[in-house]
């Protein structure tokens, strides 16, 4: 194993398979040992990792298992190699049977160690004087390799594939006093605005395939007890307007829709619930708007336009007690590169907003019209203007026509996808369909008024 050192020039350290460790801080003009005296002879270097927060300070990892000694062998060192101290003695959190193939200091925090064994994975919150077992979902299995890209953990295992934890700020942040407090919601980091195809919903994925990590704000927070009551998140935008609000008493899980010969999707009816349960939850915000109220629960709430980029702040309450972090929504870098400005993200939001009220302005009339219906006689002169107001609301089912003629609802729904399906600058002629929809709306509204409250 050679790893070079990314905060002095020169300084590069050296393992050997057979267990020599050599360290040069002149670029391999002149090299000096400095094996740990009470490392055991032959054992194999597997791993060096030089801190990125001390240029003298650095860790290896080394194994015997192959000799017949399972113990683990992480040592540090401070000073460039003179002194060493084994962080892995078998009684300070990690078995003294576990053979130790990596180790990894994280680079935002200074003494958060993470480590990769024979039989899985372990972490430290206070540079290896301490460990604790990291396994999570991963199966037990020896983690080869393990790198920090950014704010997130990925392993290479010994035949059960990649596996990365997305976005390691909760450890980082994770103290004694985060620890001891009964609530905490830690600090999100910055969110790219991008898009995620796959319809309306989570996406047509299918139930048996890996669950990616969607697009949008990671909010994370932790519950030492259930709090009574309500639960509520919230997002704000840089006027302390409430843009989108979750909680615990929303209305679930995704579930599987079924969609006649394609594979089933999974979708979410409004918004998903909020975790209350002891312990940490991970939340991810779509970085959406609500969307278009709809009759049908399961589109409910759904396909709302996305936030434009911008400051915003998370907020969590739970009965007396609330907590407030900012983060940022980014810009998608390649739409900027497409010449898309703020200012356009910031026009299409607006009316795309519009429509989307319209929409269900349009959608919410239709029960009142239908129900208006049921009151009066069939064919009488209330029924049949009623009738012709749901005949331009809503598109007659198909009986025999191939294309019927799109009405009111379908229109506004329409014009809605064509708005938001992609980062644009929204042309002129959105702008003036939108004015046409919105006046034949409120006159239908106007007619609906009318005769539901009995001006006939």
């Amino acid at each position: 194993a050679i790893r070079e050192s990314k905060l002095e020039r020169g300084l590069i350290w050296v393992g050997a398979n057979d267990g020599p460790f050599h360290v040069t801080r002149d670029g391999g003009k002149t090299w000096t040992n400095v094996t740990p005296k009470h490392l055991p002879p032959d054992g194999r270097v597997q791993n060096i990792e030089p801190s990125p927060h001390q240029a003298g300070k650095a860790y290896f990892a080394a194994y015997r298992y192959l000799l017949g000694d399972d113990q683990p062998y992480i040592y540090r060192t401070t000073d460039y190699g003179k002194t060493w101290t084994r962080l892995t003695t078998g009684q300070n959190g990690m078995p003294a049977d576990y053979p130790t193939r990596v180790v990894r200091e994280d680079p935002a925090r200074e003494g958060l160690l993470y480590a990769g064994t024979q039989y899985g994975a372990f972490i430290s919150f206070d540079d290896g004087a301490h460990w604790q077992p990291f396994q999570q979902n991963l199966p037990r299995t020896p983690v080869t390799d393990i790198k920090v890209v950014g704010s997130d953990l990925a392993i290479s295992t010994m035949g059960r594939s990649f596996w990365v934890m997305d976005d390691v700020q909760p450890l980082r942040e994770l103290s004694q006093q985060v620890a001891s407090q009964p609530r905490h919601l830690f600090q999100p980091r910055d969110a790219y605005r991008t898009r995620y195809g796959g319809g309306f919903g989570l996406g047509s994925r299918d139930p048996a395939e890996p669950e990616y990590l969607r697009p949008g704000a990671i909010i994370d927070y932790y519950f030492a007890q259930p709090p009574s009551g309500e639960v509520k998140l919230e997002i704000l935008d840089n006027q302390n307007n409430v843009i989108r609000a979750f909680s615990s008493e929303g209305p679930g899980a995704p579930s599987q829709m079924q969609q006649g010969m394609r594979a089933p999707v999974m979708v979410q009816a409004g918004s998903p619930r909020l975790d209350q349960a002891a312990g940490m939850h991970r939340f991810i915000w779509d970085l959406a708007h609500p969307g278009a109220w709809d009759a049908e629960p399961q589109r409910a709430g759904s396909g709302g336009p996305l936030a434009v980029p911008g400051s915003y702040r998370v907020r969590l309450s739970a009965a007396d007690w609330s907590e407030t972090k900012s983060f940022r929504v980014l810009m998608d870098p390649r739409i900027a590169q497409d010449g898309v400005t703020l200012a356009d993200l910031e026009g299409q939001l607006g009316l795309s907003l519009k429509v989307r009220d319209a929409l269900s302005e349009a959608r919410m009339a239709l029960p009142r019209v239908r129900d208006g219906k049921k009151t009066q006689p069939q064919n009488s002169e209330g029924w049949r203007r009623l009738d012709a107001i749901e005949t331009q609301l809503a598109t007659a089912s198909a009986n025999g026509i191939r294309y019927p003629q799109p009405m009111l609802i379908d229109q506004l729904a329409y014009l809605h996808r064509m708005i938001t399906q992609s980062d644009q600058k929204v042309g002129r002629d959105g702008f003036e369909r939108y004015d046409e929809l919105r006046k034949q709306l409120d006159g239908l509204l106007q007619q609906i008024s009318a005769a539901v409250n009995g001006g006939r």
